[in-house]
């Protein structure tokens, strides 16, 4: 069955890649959610730490956690909000912005690697077919209240 065998390609690929990226991100003492978390607060900078757990779906107590851990790692630092001094913000310190300035340049390698060898006809009809996977992705999610976290 042809479908199964696309399947299981598309999993050994994602389970590779993952693998690939935990390699580029293993110096920094990072785990793939800490890393995301550190990414988001860069791309959202003005979000409550309430806010970011709730984008990406982490409790109050793994967000402590990431945050505890990314402060300890110098990646983040918490800022008091200047109306309410009850409340921080969470800002990248200039470390975690070399690193996710680092690990950008490594996803680029890392895309051109993983599609060297491709025509640019190939890669758009790849595209295309990605495209429509995810478009049947999205059609299974009824509750489509997630945010897209593009980062």
């Amino acid at each position: 069955m042809v479908e199964k065998d696309i399947m299981v390609q598309i999993k050994g690929m994602h389970h590779r890649i993952k693998r690939v990226m935990q390699q580029n991100i293993s110096d920094y003492n990072l785990t793939f959610g800490q890393l995301r978390l550190l990414l988001v607060i860069n791309k959202y900078p003005d979000a409550s730490q309430k806010e970011l757990a709730e984008m990406m779906k982490f409790t109050q107590g793994a967000m402590s956690l990431a945050v505890k851990r990314l402060i300890e790692l110098d990646m983040i630092k918490q800022v008091p909000l200047e109306l309410d001094m009850r409340y921080n913000r969470l800002v990248v310190t200039d470390k975690g912005q070399s690193m996710i300035d680092n690990y950008e340049e490594e996803l680029e390698e890392i895309d051109r690697e993983m599609l060297k060898g491709f025509s640019d006809e190939e890669l758009e009809v790849l595209s295309l077919f990605l495209g429509r996977i995810n478009s049947n992705l999205d059609g299974m999610n009824k509750s489509n209240d997630e945010q897209n976290l593009e980062i």
